[in-house]
């Protein structure tokens, strides 16, 4: 009788844990993705800083903030900043076309860049492509099943050979910053991308996977989102084709 009671117990801790994982998470498709390349160095930056916390609000659009480490010479190192995020800008000015980068700039979807501070232009772009049927068009599914997160996409010819990825942010970082541009100001910085993650890639069968919940929360992060992106022929970021966020680690 002791050991029944004790599976019992057991049993019914396991369903209320899963419950209550399944209630910490908030899931939810964006419609849009725009990564904004940003420096604590940059005395224009803030604008656009403050456009990714008005998106990162509501969630419907998936906005990321990705620090750059180019104006540390300024007088300034970026705290957020890292060398694979400037790659990743140098990689999409070359998907894009352009010989150069710069601050603040936004990436929307992928496909084009413009001014990060320039809000009507990224709202147009994001309305654009969502009724020219160039926005998130490929599902991606996220569901808690027990101790993990279950990730299926759909096979599809746009799809094809895709990359998903796994990208860990923090919600919100408030710093000091002591010198350069932005001297004597404290900043605020929202979705602040820490870690990007390949999974997989999408083939004829598709894509299914379940992510451990505690290898997730062992990050350390309080944010997340699954980007499904296209690349270029020498591999750098291109068309992205869907995006989840995925909140309340």
């Amino acid at each position: 009788m002791r050991k029944l009671l004790i599976s019992i117990f057991l049993a019914s801790s396991a369903v209320s844990f899963a419950g209550t994982i399944a209630n910490a998470f908030e899931i939810k498709k964006a419609s849009g993705v725009v990564e904004v390349f940003t420096s604590q160095g940059c005395y224009s930056c803030p604008p656009a800083d403050k456009i990714v916390g008005d998106f990162a609000k509501t969630n419907n659009v998936l906005a990321l903030s990705w620090h750059v480490d180019y104006w540390d010479y300024l007088g300034w190192k970026d705290s957020l900043a890292s060398k694979d995020n400037t790659k990743r800008q140098y990689h999409y000015a070359q998907t894009l076309g352009e010989r150069q980068v710069y601050t603040p700039q936004a990436i929307i979807n992928g496909r084009m860049h413009t001014v990060g501070s320039n809000l009507k232009k990224i709202n147009t772009a994001l309305s654009r492509f969502e009724s020219s049927n160039q926005g998130m068009t490929v599902p991606i599914e996220a569901n808690v099943n027990n101790a993990s997160l279950k990730i299926e996409v759909e096979y599809s010819k746009e799809a094809d050979n895709a990359t998903l990825y796994m990208v860990f942010f923090n919600k919100r970082h408030d710093v000091k910053i002591k010198r350069g541009e932005n001297g004597g100001k404290t900043l605020s910085y929202h979705n602040v991308v820490h870690k990007s993650q390949a999974l997989g890639m999408v083939k004829e069968d598709g894509f299914s996977m379940e992510y451990p919940i505690a290898e997730m929360k062992n990050q350390g992060y309080d944010g997340s989102a699954l980007i499904l992106q296209q690349s270029d022929p020498a591999g750098g970021p291109s068309t992205i084709l869907g995006a989840t966020v995925i909140t309340g680690l």
